[in-house]
């Protein structure tokens, strides 16, 4: 295959992953630290990405390098199956990469806040923190 097909299919995968998630191109560019011009290009396949951007997708993406080099059918049809709750849920967990320590405790207080909100009965128990 060459180097133009495999930026291509990268391109392709990386667009797709970050559809799924339901991301915004300026989204993934901000959690990547890059240019939302530059995240179009990569996804177009007329720019490659380094390896250290490589790194930070599988992180954001939770997904293996390789994997963003290959497509398979089987996979492009369990994502298409995906609920919406689901897509928020890898949305938010993407969004979450990167995020210090301080920033994942606040991002845990909020989500027991609004749970406690939405059931004021539930009792708010600090003893799943370390999960």
């Amino acid at each position: 295959m060459s180097k133009e097909r495999l930026r291509i299919l990268m391109g392709e995968n990386i667009r797709n992953e970050r559809m799924a998630r339901n991301l915004s191109i300026d989204e993934l560019a901000e959690i990547l630290e890059l240019t939302p011009g530059f995240v179009g290009l990569v996804e177009r396949g007329q720019r490659g990405a380094t390896p250290s951007t490589l790194l930070k997708l599988s992180e954001v993406y939770g997904m293996s390098i390789d994997s963003m080099f290959i497509m398979d059918d089987e996979k492009s049809l369990k994502e298409s199956n995906r609920t919406p709750t689901q897509i928020k849920r890898k949305k938010i967990s993407s969004l979450i990469v990167g995020l210090s320590e301080a920033e994942l405790d606040f991002v845990i207080q909020t989500i027991k806040s609004l749970r406690m909100l939405s059931n004021p009965h539930v009792e708010d128990d600090d003893d799943d923190d370390d999960e």
